[in-house]
């Protein structure tokens, strides 16, 4: 990929789905700006990305950030001047999906494989709280997660857990109706 090929995640990104932090100032300062970089990661929503501003590219945060499940696009402005895109690689993808006879809904797909714990279960429970009375999460995991499902119940939510090949659960998440 040459340094101008946007990935796909972030071709046609809306501004609404851009979290933007300039740390150059605090650098200037002297101020550490790793906490407000971990509280803007730690808000972003599962389709959000983090438009972060340096003075230099912030290589030892590639590996901190991709241990929580974000991928990183740099653009060199000049030589004390970066912007780094954190993103999902493995991004919530909506399915369109209709029952014979009923109304369409959709159904949101989000493979949390390869993560490490707990960030499956926080980008699931994140997800869940986006779903409408129709909606439908499919996740897709490289393990059964036993933790998740009381978390589940508790909120209300119906789950269904099948393995339809060898490293792939997959799970159903829906809205308990009536």
């Amino acid at each position: 990929m040459t340094p101008a090929e946007r990935p796909r995640p972030l071709v046609d990104l809306p501004a609404s789905r851009r979290v933007h932090l300039d740390v150059r100032g605090d650098l200037r300062q002297g101020h550490e700006p790793f906490g407000r970089i971990m509280t803007a990661v730690d808000s972003l929503g599962v389709r959000d990305v983090l438009v972060l501003r340096a003075p230099f590219e912030p290589l030892p945060l590639y590996q901190v950030l991709g241990k929580r499940g974000l991928a990183h696009w740099t653009e060199r402005h000049a030589a004390d001047d970066w912007t780094v895109w954190f993103y999902r690689d493995t991004p919530v993808r909506a399915v369109p999906t209709s029952a014979p006879g009923a109304a369409a809904h959709e159904r949101y797909v989000l493979d949390v494989r390869g993560l490490e714990p707990p960030q499956p279960m926080l980008r699931v429970l994140q997800e869940i709280d986006r779903l409408g009375p129709e909606g439908e999460l499919e996740v897709h995991h490289d393990r059964r997660p036993v933790f998740l499902y009381p978390q589940l119940d508790e909120r209300g939510f119906l789950h269904e857990t099948d393995e339809p090949e060898a490293g792939l659960i997959r799970i159903l998440i829906r809205r308990r109706t009536g």
